[in-house]
């Protein structure tokens, strides 16, 4: 998933000394309005903004509009624990810490915690879920190590400057690169033929592989974990965090989150067994 690695734009340079100017913290707005907000980007299988009408499970209602992913699902749960109602405000990763910082809403699951977006907003201190870096490629493909993709007659598709190009260029540095604008002109490279596969992140490639009709998922070994994280603002009062690390860390192991991806890509066509868990300890 792409928007995952991308860097955070919008209000930065806060710190944890913001905390002391807000008059209220977080529970204490959750707990006065009986609202819960959440933050999403619409990029599957997070965040779906659905308007097909669907009855399948999985859809979430805010605001007359009606949401499916990972994110909607986790954020209903944690509003149901807490007695209140959930509300989705869309946003994008490239914006979300800005909007945290202004009070568009309270927390964002998803958003991953990197240097820049820790100067200006507070992330838990666990995984929401886990991602591995994966070849998406021909079913013909018998390789199952980084070492055995480590061939120059392994031509392999990354976008050019992304997580995923900076560690198959270290993992597997001979095999042959096309380095790409963007994940649809690398997956029209492997339609075509053009390259063997395409190195993504685990969910992304699952999609990509249901949408292209084509092709295997591979996690090759040893597998390398990226942590998905929660982000939200810093208060002085640690309630909140509190509430969220505990609920997240019991969503996480409890395998609710797990059930949440799964049943997006049921409603995606996607078979749950064919697809790359995100919890790493499935990948043994």
């Amino acid at each position: 998933m792409l928007p995952m690695v991308g860097v955070a734009g919008g209000m930065l340079g806060a710190s944890a000394a913001q905390a002391q100017e807000q008059v209220e913290d977080t529970w204490e707005l959750v707990m006065r309005t009986k609202k819960l907000r959440l933050g999403a980007a619409n990029t599957e299988p997070w965040y779906f903004k659905d308007v097909s009408g669907s009855n399948a499970p999985g859809a979430i209602e805010s605001n007359g509009s009606v949401w499916r992913g990972v994110g909607p699902v986790l954020g209903k749960q944690l509003a149901d624990a807490l007695g209140v109602s959930l509300e989705i405000v869309e946003t994008t990763f490239g914006t979300a810490t800005a909007a945290l910082q202004a009070n568009q809403f309270d927390f964002m699951l998803m958003l991953d915690g990197t240097p820049t977006r820790a100067l200006a907003i507070d992330f838990l201190p666990i995984a929401v879920a886990w991602f591995p870096n994966v070849i998406l490629t021909r079913d013909d493909v018998t390789a199952t190590t980084w070492k055995e993709f480590d061939d120059p007659k392994f031509r392999v598709a990354v976008v050019l400057g992304s997580a995923q190009d900076q560690f198959v260029s270290s993992a597997s540095p001979n095999a042959t690169f096309s380095r790409l604008q963007g994940a649809p002109e690398a997956l029209a490279a492997f339609q075509s033929g053009r390259v063997d596969g395409v190195c993504l992140v685990g969910p992304e490639a699952d999609l990509a592989r249901a949408k292209l009709q084509m092709g295997k998922v591979v996690v090759p070994k040893p597998a390398y974990p990226y942590p998905a994280s929660a982000g939200f603002r810093y208060d002085a009062n640690d309630r909140f965090k509190s509430f969220l690390t505990t609920s997240i860390a019991y969503m996480y192991y409890s395998g609710a989150v797990q059930q949440a991806f799964e049943q997006f890509l049921s409603f995606r066509g996607i078979d749950p067994h064919t697809a790359t868990s995100i919890m790493r300890e499935s990948w043994s």
